[in-house]
Order: structure tokens, then C-alpha cells, then sequence
């Protein structure tokens, strides 16, 4: 693995930060880009950086630039850092979503060397300072090669990838796509949705109850109902199609339940039991995914 290669993150919240806080003690330079000035003397007094600047240009010569701007921006930085960087500088992000930025790239009349990426690690809390070295650990990392990709620049950024803790699977854009909105996408709506039930609840004395009594099934299924509104609709409103077709899917299993619930109890407890033994061998005891390649 080669140790003197320069990386720079753009973008220093909850994935930006964790990158170069679990980076930080490797050979590798460290290069910070933020738009926030205080963000920048933060990275720069914690030691997390070699350099630190609101100016883009500061990326020119580095081997690897993480993009981790919000979903709607990740474009538009993208087009500004191939027209900065060296011709052979891999580029790659953390966006949510991969199928539009995907589409982008592969259709650019210019080579963008670009790889897209997604760590499947996150919090619902956003910034520099809910950031911390362990994000990345035991996590997948989805790694979305574009058409100017070469196997040699994949090897080079799995083996970062691996170093920040995490494992890389290489997936196909959309069906990347497709797949977040069963898993992240659709339960955050509804998560929300959820939520809202409870909250406004039509009989008041039993949502303000139920808000009383609320532990931590209740926590659990709506912790994604805190996630970062920007996020959240950058997700939902780019993904709306996927998100939408796994609604249907939901709504239809949800009414299957409650059919066998009513009328088949047998039935609906053998079900029961078979996707709680699947769901049990699903994480491991420290909640990260163990599903075999």
C-alpha cells in the first residue's frame, strides 16, 4: 500500500470529519476544504490536517479527494475539483445516492476520474463535532466505479477504505439506489411517519400517554425521524421513484400481516418467528452488519 499518497476531504461534518479523524494517524498528508472558517481552525487545532483552507485550490496536487458535501452539491463540487485536480487524481464522495451522479459522470464529455462511494455509517446528528474515528468501523462501504474507472485506482481506494475501518462492496449505481431506499431511504419516511401518529394523535390524552411512556422500541423505530432535514430531502426527493415503489411494497406486506394476524394467527406467528431469527443473525452483537458477501 502506498503510504505518501496526499488525500483531501471536502465537506468536514459527521463523514468528512471521521474520515480524517480516523486518518490522522496514518503516513498519509491530509488536506481539509471547508466552506465554514471555524470549521477549518478546528481541524487545523485538533492536528486532524497538514492544511486546512476555504479555498479549493488548496486540493491541486493531492492523489485523493473524498467529496463529502450534501447530496445537492455534490455535482457541482465534483465539476469544480476534475477542473482542479490533476488528471489522474481519483475523486470520489459519500452521497447518499448514486444513480444521478452516476449518470453525470458517465455521460461527461470530459474523463472524470471519478469513483462514487457511499459508507453505509451515519448518525442523525450533522458537523464537525458529532464526528469520531469509530463511524467507519465494521461498516460497508458501497464503492460505484464510473466508466473512466481503471482496476488499479478501485485496489488503491479499497485499501483506504479498508484502512478507515471499513469493507468495500462494489455495486452497480442504480441498483445501489434501489436497494437504500428499502433500507434507509423508505424507513426514514417512515420513521416519520411514525412519529407523526403518535404526536397528533386524534384522542389527545392517549398520544400525550403514549409520548410519556415512549422507551426505546419507540426510540429505535424513530431515530431516523432526527436525521438532517437537508439530508433527508435530498434523499427522499432524488430517490422519490425507488422510495415510492418501496412504499407500495410495504404498505402491501404491512396489509399480508394484518390479513394473518385477523385470520391465520398460526400462520402469522410462523412468519413471525422465521424473520426474527433472520433479523437476529443479521448484526452482530456490536450492530454491525454480518451478512456474508
Amino acid at each position: 500500500m502506498q503510504k505518501d499518497l496526499t488525500i483531501a476531504v471536502i465537506g468536514l461534518g459527521l463523514i468528512g470529519g471521521s474520515i480524517l479523524k480516523k486518518l490522522k494517524n496514518t503516513k498519509y498528508k491530509l488536506i481539509g476544504v471547508s466552506r465554514s472558517p471555524e470549521t477549518i481552525h478546528k481541524v487545523i487545532q485538533q492536528g486532524l490536517v497538514s492544511e486546512g483552507s476555504t479555498d479549493i485550490e488548496i486540493i491541486r496536487d493531492v492523489d485523493i479527494v473524498f467529496v463529502c458535501t450534501p447530496i445537492n452539491k455534490t455535482v457541482q463540487t465534483l465539476i469544480t475539483v476534475r477542473n482542479t485536480v490533476k488528471p489522474k487524481t481519483i475523486i470520489t464522495d459519500a452521497a447518499s445516492l448514486k444513480g444521478f451522479i452516476l449518470d453525470f459522470v458517465n455521460t461527461s464529455d470530459t474523463a472524470v476520474n471519478f469513483i462514487g462511494g457511499h459508507p453505509m455509517a451515519g448518525t442523525e446528528n450533522k458537523g464537525i463535532d458529532a464526528s469520531f474515528e469509530k463511524l467507519f468501523e465494521g461498516a460497508k462501504w458501497v464503492l460505484t466505479p464510473s466508466i473512466w474507472t481503471t482496476e488499479r485506482d478501485i485496489i488503491l481506494l479499497e485499501e483506504v477504505i479498508k484502512e478507515l475501518g471499513a469493507n468495500p462492496v462494489i455495486a452497480d449505481a442504480h441498483e445501489h439506489d434501489k436497494a437504500v431506499a428499502l433500507i434507509s431511504h423508505m424507513p426514514l419516511l417512515l420513521s416519520q411517519v411514525l412519529f407523526s401518529l403518535v404526536k397528533n394523535y386524534p384522542d389527545k390524552n392517549i398520544g400525550k400517554l403514549a409520548m410519556r411512556l415512549a422507551a426505546s422500541g419507540f426510540r429505535d423505530m424513530t431515530r431516523l425521524a432526527a436525521t438532517n432535514p437537508e439530508l433527508a430531502g435530498d434523499m427522499l426527493s432524488e430517490n422519490k421513484p425507488y422510495v415510492i415503489e418501496s412504499l407500495k411494497e410495504l404498505v402491501a406486506g404491512a396489509s399480508e400481516m394484518q390479513n394473518l394476524l385477523s385470520g391465520n394467527e398460526k400462520v402469522f406467528y410462523e412468519n413471525y418467528l422465521e424473520n426474527a431469527e433472520c433479523r437476529a443473525k443479521l448484526y452482530s452483537p456490536e450492530g454491525k452488519n454480518i451478512y456474508p458477501d
